[in-house]
Formats: C-alpha cells, sequence, structure tokens
C-alpha cells in the first residue's frame, strides 16, 4: 500500500547545513538576502543596495577615489572612508549624512604617502591610520575643522595593516607582526609588542581582561595560524592559541566565545580542490569548528579583513565558488551569531551585492543597519538602498527531501507555501528538482495575489501537470519586492517500501 508521508518548514533559524542531507528542519543548503534571524519564524527579505559613488558632481565621482574602509564615528556622526588621490596618497573622504546624503572630499583631508588600506578608526576625537612604509597618520579634530598630520609617529617598514582597537582607553595598531600603541592622542610607542615573525597580524578583538591578536602565517601555502592573548600592558603575551591550518582572516568576540573566520586554501592550489572558509569557536581548551563550507573552484580572491559585530552577530565578507566551471557562487556579507540563547549559533549569507562584477567585494563597513559595499575593483560603493525598495531576489534552498526514504521512490502530491500577507508588488515563486544532480529548476508555481498568506500546489501551476517524480527532491523558493516567507510544507507519496 502506498505510503503517504508530509514534511514542515516554519523555522529557520539554524543557518546554513553542514551537508545536503542534513535532518534538521530548521536549516537549509543557502538562504540569499534573507534575515533569518530577527524572527526565525520568517525569512524576511532585506532591502536592495543601491549605487553610492555620488559625490554632489557626477553620479560615479567618488569611484576615482577607491574608498576601502569605514567608520561611522560617534565624535561626529558623520560616516568617513578612507580612500586614494589620483597618485595613490592617502585621502579621507566623508558623508555628513550616512543615509542618504552625498559624499564630500573635505579640505586638509590628503596626507602626502600611499595610502595603507585595512586600517581607519576613531580614537581621542581623531580617525587614525597608516600611509607609505614609515607613517602613523591622523586626522581631526572631528569635532571641529579637522586637518590631517602626516607623520603624528613612524614605524618600522609596513608590509601588512590590520584594523585597530581601543582597549581600556589606549589605541593599538597593527601591522606586521607588530602593534603600535597609544595612550593618548600624542604619546605613542611603537613596536610596544611584538610577535614571531613567522605571523602577520590580521584581527584584534577583546576578550576578557585581554586583547585577542589573530594572526595568520606569512606563507599561505604551508602555515598555521595563532591567536595570541595579551593584556595590553606586559611586552610579552600570556597565552597562545594554535587557530589550526589556514589564513585566519577575521576574529571577533561574540557572547564571550571567540569566533574565527579562516580561509583554508580558497586561493591557493596546496588545497587540491578542496578550499574552504571555516568558521571556529573558542572559549577554552581548542578551538572548534563549528560551519566549514567548500568552494569548488579557487575564488582567485581571499577574504577581506572588513568586519562588524551588530545584534550578536559577526559580519564579514567572502565569495564561495559553487560549480566547478567558476560561473557560479555565493559571494556577499555573511554573518554568524544567532538571536539569543534559546537558539543555535548559525551561519547565513546575508547581504548580496548584484551590482559587483566578477572582481567581487573588496571591502564593507556599517552604519545602524545599513552596509556599505566596496566593490567591482573599481571604486564602486553599494549601499542599502534608504527606501524600502526590493529589487534583489531573495532566494531560500532547502536540503535534500527524501521523506525519510531515501531508497524508494516518491510522487510529491502537494507543495504548500505560506507567507505574511502580500502587497502589491510582492511574489513568492517555489521551484523543485527531483534529484540534487539536475542541473535546473521545474517552477511549481508563483504566489502575486494582493492580500494572499498561503497557497497549495497540486501540479506545475503553468501546464498543470503532475509534479516530477523521484527518490530525493530539493525546493527553492525566490521572494521578489519584500515578501516574507513564513512557512511551507511538502507532501510525497512512496511509490514503494523497499
Amino acid at each position: 500500500m502506498a505510503q503517504s508521508i508530509s514534511k514542515k518548514i516554519d523555522n529557520f533559524s539554524g543557518g546554513i547545513a553542514d551537508s545536503s542531507r542534513n535532518a534538521n528542519p530548521s536549516q537549509f543548503l543557502v538562504a540569499k538576502h534573507f534575515d533569518v534571524f530577527s524572527d526565525p519564524s520568517r525569512l524576511i527579505p532585506y532591502r536592495s543596495l543601491e549605487a553610492d559613488t555620488n559625490d554632489g558632481a557626477t553620479d560615479t565621482g567618488m569611484k576615482q577615489y577607491v574608498v576601502r574602509d569605514f567608520v561611522y564615528a560617534s565624535t561626529s556622526a558623520k560616516l568617513y572612508g578612507l580612500g586614494q588621490t589620483g597618485a595613490g596618497l592617502t585621502k579621507i573622504v566623508q558623508k555628513a549624512d550616512a543615509i542618504s546624503g552625498l559624499w564630500t572630499t573635505p579640505d586638509t583631508s590628503e596626507g602626502n604617502d600611499a595610502v595603507q588600506n585595512g586600517c581607519l578608526i576613531e580614537y581621542k576625537d581623531y580617525l587614525w591610520g597608516f600611509q607609505g612604509t614609515t607613517q602613523v597618520f591622523k586626522w581631526g579634530l572631528l569635532s571641529g575643522t579637522p586637518s590631517i598630520t602626516n607623520s603624528a609617529s613612524t614605524v618600522g617598514t609596513i608590509t601588512s595593516v590590520a584594523q585597530g582597537l581601543i582597549f581600556g582607553d589606549f589605541l593599538y595598531l597593527p601591522y606586521n607582526n607588530k602593534i603600535w600603541r597609544a595612550t593618548d592622542a600624542t604619546t605613542f610607542s611603537d613596536a610596544y609588542l611584538t610577535l614571531p615573525t613567522n605571523f602577520k597580524i590580521t584581527s584584534l578583538t577583546t576578550f576578557g581582561k585581554y586583547i585577542a591578536i589573530g594572526c595568520a602565517p606569512i606563507s599561505t601555502f604551508n602555515g598555521k595560524s595563532m591567536v595570541f592573548i595579551w593584556d595590553g600592558i606586559s611586552t610579552d603575551v600570556q597565552d597562545d592559541i594554535p587557530w589550526g591550518e589556514g589564513e585566519l582572516r577575521v576574529l571577533e568576540n561574540i557572547e564571550g566565545y571567540l569566533v574565527g573566520i579562516t580561509d583554508r586554501y580558497l586561493n591557493v592550489n596546496t588545497g587540491a580542490g578542496k578550499g574552504s572558509m571555516i568558521v571556529q569557536m573558542y572559549s577554552g581548551g581548542v578551538p572548534q569548528v563549528v560551519k566549514e563550507v567548500f568552494t569548488q573552484k579557487l575564488t582567485g580572491k581571499t577574504i577581506p579583513l572588513s568586519k562588524a559585530v551588530k545584534n550578536n552577530r559577526l559580519f564579514w565578507s567572502a565569495k564561495i565558488m559553487t560549480n566547478s566551471a567558476g560561473t557560479l557562487y555565493d559571494e556577499g556579507v555573511w554573518s554568524f551569531g544567532r538571536k539569543n540563547s534559546n537558539y543555535t549559533f548559525a551561519l547565513s549569507l546575508d547581504v548580496v551585492c548584484e551590482e559587483a562584477t566578477t572582481a567581487g567585494i573588496q571591502a564593507f563597513g556599517m552604519a545602524g543597519n545599513f552596509v556599505f559595499v566596496a566593490h567591482s575593483s573599481d571604486g564602486s560603493i553599494s549601499k542599502t538602498n534608504d527606501s524600502a525598495v526590493f529589487t534583489y531576489t531573495s532566494i531560500y534552498e532547502s536540503t535534500i527531501f527524501d521523506f525519510g526514504n531515501v531508497f524508494a521512490e516518491k510522487r510529491l502530491d502537494k507543495f504548500k507555501v505560506s507567507v505574511r500577507t502580500l502587497t502589491s508588488g510582492e511574489s513568492v515563486t517555489v521551484k523543485m528538482k527531483k534529484d540534487p544532480s539536475d542541473t535546473s529548476w521545474t517552477t511549481i508555481g508563483t504566489l502575486s495575489t494582493v492580500g494572499e498568506v498561503s497557497r497549495t500546489f497540486i501540479n506545475i501551476e503553468s501546464s498543470s501537470l503532475a509534479f516530477p517524480s523521484g527518490k530525493e527532491m530539493l525546493f527553492q523558493i525566490l521572494s521578489t519586492g519584500g515578501a516574507e516567507v513564513t512557512g511551507f510544507s511538502a507532501e510525497a507519496t512512496l511509490m514503494s517500501t523497499i
């Protein structure tokens, strides 16, 4: 006798699954441009991004400055960017209104040496960063009429930099394997801490009463990352934590855990086709791998060092190739965290920048809930739309549905989807694959009627043909116009009991 089995999904808090055959109903293969954290019972589309390169003179005038670092300053409530002049020298740009204003180029904001992107931080009413091969600059007072001090301090020869950190009331700026320290706006110490020369500092964060210093090996072909624990005062570290193989790019403190994002051969042939993005957590003992996302082809770029922490989550950007031909990829601003302690930690691809070319994302920053993305390697900047505009298609892809029996052939009988009451311009389209190896999706149907809250499909809507049958099925839900998905279910009949 044929057996009917159904499966319902109405919780999306689990994030990206470790496997396409994961049985956890709250997890998925990928969700792109959906907020799955604010309300775990809904897939809520993010606003689309819009170009943000208008300098007041032309719509693309900001491209010439190639901004790569963003600071939303507490002193002035302005958004600042670290870019460069046409000659490649340091250039500070700003927006008086981060949300809807135009970028401007303040007077006395140009440095006298080559820009060093990767570090821009507010401290004591100044912006601080590196330039050239030996200079620390400061630009301020932010509360007055700022001007640049090109060589506020000098350091050893710079080969790499990372974002600075304020710890206690001191400023720490990392470069190479060293940390420069300021105890106020005029008192500095270069190389206050020097780490082993086989490491470069990539990320700083707090960890209780200490600073956690994320370090990657100088050689990405043969090396392991390390996290050093330092009190910020001593001339030596208090502890070191082996972080494993690969290049640790981002390190942050989320709920008292150190969370690290490692680029393990995403960009080098040493991975032998098994490059991955790794999420690890540490609170004592050894770091634990909690998520690993594999690439099917080398990305041609490393994970940028940009990061942000907001609403209990760590944000960073990365590009993961999803086919061996190198034509499909998941790229955007990812996040890792959870709504609160009642949920497990989860990974999601939050924000996608559809304007980006294959050159991808170089950096990003945040001002409140607005995201600013530097992309395409041509100075382009895109930001969260300041109006409730949803021109992107937000995409959810389920894990495999085998309805409890991978051996039996199934006939899909019904697919139900529920949404927050649709308004004008909103729609939800449902697609399926009868087998994970299928190269294309079959469209089941679309909801777009104003006031609609659910739809039950009993066949292919456009043709009235029966659904494809198979042993395994995957489902894809696409939202346009801001439509929110609240759940779905699939009902199938097992055609045999093998």
